[in-house]
């Protein structure tokens, strides 16, 4: 009877209280980590103005655990070179720096390095500005004026695969990138599968992931993502991504009326 309980209370020192369960943050849903375990290593590049500004944000971030700076830009190509060499987690963009070409910047970046999160620093954080960020394909706004524990807590929430918004805000975007003259949804002409590969791209899953999780092709995961774009009429997986959500938190309310 002894050795049962003590066979029974090493099972369960084994499982961590409340497990692995899904949670829901301002952007796409993830896996929570398991209490106790850490993060995997975030790699940030860093593309920030003046020279000064991205050197203190450099020397700071890579003082931070789990954070580890892979190099530093200023301007566009070489922002781009960067993400092929080094492909890090997340980039840290200036918004002011590239001028009124900052979101043009952020659309062509997020198409070369498609497995990069983009979190965008700005003078001004209001919503207009982050709006325009997501429908670019960024991942959120930290203003210039908050404190560095704010900017590394959105460092790793983008890095996660979170997007740094308040909900209102993903919602008036996901609006905006809606076609209001449609008149049936754009979205309830996805077949099965592609509502599958909708649902990876919300979790913040990789092409090869989604492949993976769905034993299929990459090259097939593609091409459904193609199709999924023109269907839901957006550009970028982000963009997919707050359909998943959207999609999600409206179904149990239709559950309900029903």
């Amino acid at each position: 009877m002894r050795k049962n309980k003590e066979r029974s209370a090493r099972k369960r020192s084994r499982v961590p209280a409340g497990g692995t369960p899904i949670r829901r943050l301002t952007g796409l849903k993830i896996h929570a980590p398991i209490p106790g375990k850490p993060d995997p290593p975030f790699y940030v590049l860093i593309a920030t103005q003046p020279a000064i500004f991205r050197e203190l944000l450099h020397a700071f971030l890579d003082s931070q655990p789990g954070l580890h700076v892979v190099g530093e830009a200023y301007e566009e190509a070489q922002i781009g070179d960067l993400l092929s060499q080094k492909r890090p987690s997340i980039l840290v963009f200036d918004y002011e720096a590239l001028g009124p070409n900052a979101e043009a910047a952020i659309f062509r970046l997020r198409r070369e390095a498609p497995d990069t999160r983009i979190l965008v620093l700005a003078s001004r954080s209001t919503e207009e500005t982050t709006q325009r960020v997501l429908r670019a394909g960024g991942s959120g706004v930290v203003g210039k004026h908050l404190d560095c524990a704010t900017l590394v807590r959105a460092i790793r929430s983008v890095a996660r695969g979170e997007a740094w918004a308040t909900r209102q805000t993903i919602a008036r975007t996901l609006h905006s990138l809606s076609s209001s003259g449609q008149s049936s949804t754009p979205e309830a002409a996805l077949t099965k599968r592609q509502w599958e590969i909708v649902d990876g791209v919300g979790r913040g899953l990789r092409n090869k992931e989604i492949a993976r999780r769905l034993q299929i092709s990459e090259k097939t995961v593609k091409s459904h993502l193609n199709t999924i774009f023109r269907k839901l009429q957006v550009n970028n997986r982000f963009a997919v991504g707050l359909y998943a959500l959207d999609f999600t938190n409206q179904k149990p309310q239709a559950e309900r009326e029903i």
